[in-house]
């Protein structure tokens, strides 16, 4: 188990980034581009820790209300395509989540890859 107090190069916690997340979700969006390189760079976690901390920044955002979505391109008129193959409790979708990452090789995924967004998120229109 990662100690959760454990401290990034940034200075903040495990705990504190986990709380930021939520800023994140009910406004621009946060992708997994961005929280597999803060665990392994930022904090240092390698191999189960580093399941342990992607699958915790899942359950975070999705206890708090996100659900995880791709962008649309830029033709459509929502910015966001919920994804709901993954499950429909929280614990199916964060397997699921962690799972399809890993198949993928578990390095640090593309920008275009999954996001998290709240679902009044999901209906925003796309900015120009």
């Amino acid at each position: 188990m990662i100690e959760m107090n454990r401290r990034g190069s940034e200075g903040f916690t495990v705990t504190e980034f986990l709380e930021g997340l939520l800023f994140e979700v009910d406004g621009d969006g946060e992708g997994l581009w961005s929280i597999v390189p803060t665990g392994r760079s930022g904090f240092g976690f390698e191999g189960p820790e580093l399941t342990e901390f992607v699958r915790l920044s899942v359950m975070h955002m999705l206890e708090a209300g996100a659900v995880p979505a791709l962008h649309r391109p830029l033709t459509e008129p929502l910015e966001w395509i919920e994804q709901t193959q993954y499950g429909t409790t929280k614990d199916q979708i964060a397997d699921a989540v962690v799972a399809e990452w890993l198949a993928k090789g578990g390095g640090d995924p593309p920008w275009d890859d999954l996001w998290f967004v709240t679902r009044k998120v999901v209906e925003t229109e796309v900015r120009e």
